[in-house]
């Protein structure tokens, strides 16, 4: 049985401003994220182990996220 170039799957449609856009969107919100953890710390409303631990958390997230984007499957 032999594949034919009709047989193999589609490339993706690689839209480099679309994939620009999104990591530029991830960025601000992880970085807004952090700032407000910052802020909250500064006032005291969490503790210092608290915003360390959210900061950890949403950096990772973003930095799995960005991964994620900036993979392009051929």
């Amino acid at each position: 049985m032999r594949l034919s170039v009709t047989d193999m799957a589609p490339k993706p449609d690689v839209n480099p401003e679309k994939i620009r856009r999104r990591k530029r969107t991830i960025g601000i919100i992880a970085i807004t994220l952090l700032l407000l953890f910052t802020v909250l710390a500064i006032l005291q409303v969490i503790s210092f182990i608290v915003w360390v631990l959210a900061d950890l958390v949403v950096a990772g997230i973003a930095n799995l996220l960005l991964r994620r984007v900036g993979r392009v499957n051929l």
